[in-house]
């Protein structure tokens, strides 16, 4: 048999919480309950918590925001995002947080901010990121614009502008116990008709929809593709100054919360602005101010009060548990494609890497809708769904426990010091040695990769998944096979295959 040649990549998990104005990601499922000193623990906890009513709960535990708002814009300048941003700020201060407040921020400004929150957030806690200002979304992936970005066409704001999931990214690698996005950013896009007339039949306005995954809160301030109020004349916008109203409110959870927002914001506009969630926090509730007199439901009888430990609240606990088996399918089909990836999460909760590796090619070949063809060409990779490559990715980091998985893989790629879609063979042998694809000079046989149930422990990190290599080259059916030259001549340098692929620069423009 002859060698094989491949390519990578993945992303961290987390409970996460997310909340927009806009739309926004996704993450694994993790099941969790809120315990008696505000830690969350598995569900095996629960019956030792009898008696406890989790509206009772106080959740101790560190609070940092990061909040920032845009206004000063040369085109399309706003009138309340400073005004939102101070106001949130405040009111997160209120409720504890160590807030972090910017306003009117260039591009360099905004991503220092977000790294330094993502370090912050390592300390465990909870995370609130709040943006007000304009936002766009560019072929399925949404932007929060800074100031002074110059955006003369829709491929700019890769460049330009701050890409949603770079924020939620940022999140998710610090591990923390909840996180909570709130982007106040569908005002209207000062750049539609400039950008209509460059592309013709280009609908830009508003945001674009990601399905959450379980274990994740999304508020959306409107429905995709329409705009949100600035909310001119009033201090604040509709969605913001709803947020004011019911974000200190004591006990309430966060999801009864962003339900009390959208009707309050539907009301304000007329049903002009409807938004809506997505999400929920499986296992237990969570509460922004959360207070300890809370009555309890008359009945039936109530249990004895509980008089509150003089003792220091123990740290938090997070626990997260495996997705079950029977998590609806509904959860796993892609709101941009239509593709369903649960037989992909049954696949890696088998274990059977071999036959999750051939699924996530056929997978891929339907989400860009090139089956009949049998692979995937450069123009399909250049607008391949963020959100279909970020679910798959996170399937195969989720099953494997961070060892497998494109992010996984690009991360190790970076380290050759070679550019992203600057094809250099010499750097792609140095990767292929790294994830195991290549021993002592010599490229492995697709069959002798490690397909044995304790690969993510036994094989080299990154090593999976690489049967999506042959879904971008498209030579010899399933796989990449030939000589090393055919394959720098024929694939590398016509189709891009590697790192230098088109879909692997997708993957960092989608900022998996």
């Amino acid at each position: 048999m002859l060698p094989l040649k491949p390519i990578f990549f993945s992303v961290a998990t987390g409970l996460t919480v997310i909340a927009f104005a806009g739309f926004a990601a996704n993450t694994t499922p993790k099941t969790v309950v809120l315990a008696k000193d505000g830690g969350f623990r598995s569900p095996s906890l629960q019956g030792q918590l009898k008696g406890i009513d989790p509206r009772l709960v106080a959740q101790k535990q560190p609070k940092f925001a990061l909040v920032i708002g845009n206004a000063n814009y040369e085109e399309g300048a706003l009138s309340n995002p400073v005004n939102d941003a101070t106001d949130m700020a405040k009111a997160l201060r209120e409720l504890d947080f160590e807030v972090t407040l910017l306003q009117n921020q260039d591009l360099r400004s905004m991503e220092t901010a977000i790294n330094d929150f993502s370090r912050q957030l390592r300390k465990g806690g909870v995370g609130v990121f709040y943006y007000a200002g304009h936002g766009v979304q560019v072929e399925g992936e949404n932007y929060l614009i800074p100031l002074k970005a110059q955006l003369l066409n829709e491929k700019d704001a890769r460049y330009e502008a701050v890409a949603l999931g770079k924020v939620l990214n940022a999140m998710e690698e610090a591990r923390n116990q909840v996180n909570i996005i709130i982007i106040d950013a569908c005002r209207d896009n000062p750049f539609y008709r400039r950008w209509r007339s460059s592309r013709r039949g280009s609908n830009v306005r508003g945001l674009t929809a990601v399905s959450p995954p379980s274990g994740i809160i999304i508020a959306y301030a409107t429905r995709e593709g329409n705009t949100a109020a600035d909310g001119v004349g009033q201090r604040n916008s509709p969605f913001t100054s709803a947020l004011l109203e019911n974000i200190k409110k004591p006990n309430i959870d966060v999801q009864l919360m962003f339900r009390r927002v959208s009707t309050s914001v539907k009301e304000k506009t007329n049903a002009v602005q409807q938004p809506w969630t997505e999400g929920n926090l499986e296992g237990g509730e969570f509460y922004l101010n959360p207070q300890q007199s809370v009555a309890v439901s008359p009945s039936p009888p109530s249990p004895p009060s509980i008089t509150p430990s003089p003792q220091p609240s123990p740290s938090p606990v997070f626990t997260p548990q495996p997705t079950p088996p029977t998590q609806p399918r509904s959860t796993l089909i892609s709101s941009t494609t239509g593709v369903d990836y649960t037989t992909l999460r049954e696949l890696l909760q088998q274990k059977k890497w071999k036959e999750a590796d051939q699924k996530t090619w056929d997978l891929m070949l339907a989400a860009a809708k090139r089956e009949k063809e049998g692979w995937i060409d450069r123009k399909s990779a250049e607008k391949f769904s963020c959100e279909d490559l970020r679910m798959i990715d996170r399937e195969w980091l989720d099953a494997s426990g961070g060892q497998f998985g494109f992010s996984v893989q690009l991360a190790i790629y970076k380290q050759t010091g070679n550019p992203i879609g600057d094809y250099n063979w010499q750097a792609y042998d140095r990767f292929a040695d790294a994830v195991g694809w290549r021993v002592n000079g010599n490229w492995k046989d697709y069959s002798d990769l490690t397909w044995s149930t304790n690969a993510p422990s036994s094989a080299p990190k990154g090593h999976l998944p690489v049967g999506w290599v042959g879904a971008v080259a498209g030579y010899g059916g399933l796989w990449v096979w030939g000589s090393p030259e055919s394959s720098v001549d024929e694939v590398g340098i016509e189709l891009g295959v590697g790192v230098g692929s088109p879909l692997a620069l997708r993957l960092v423009n989608c900022s998996i």
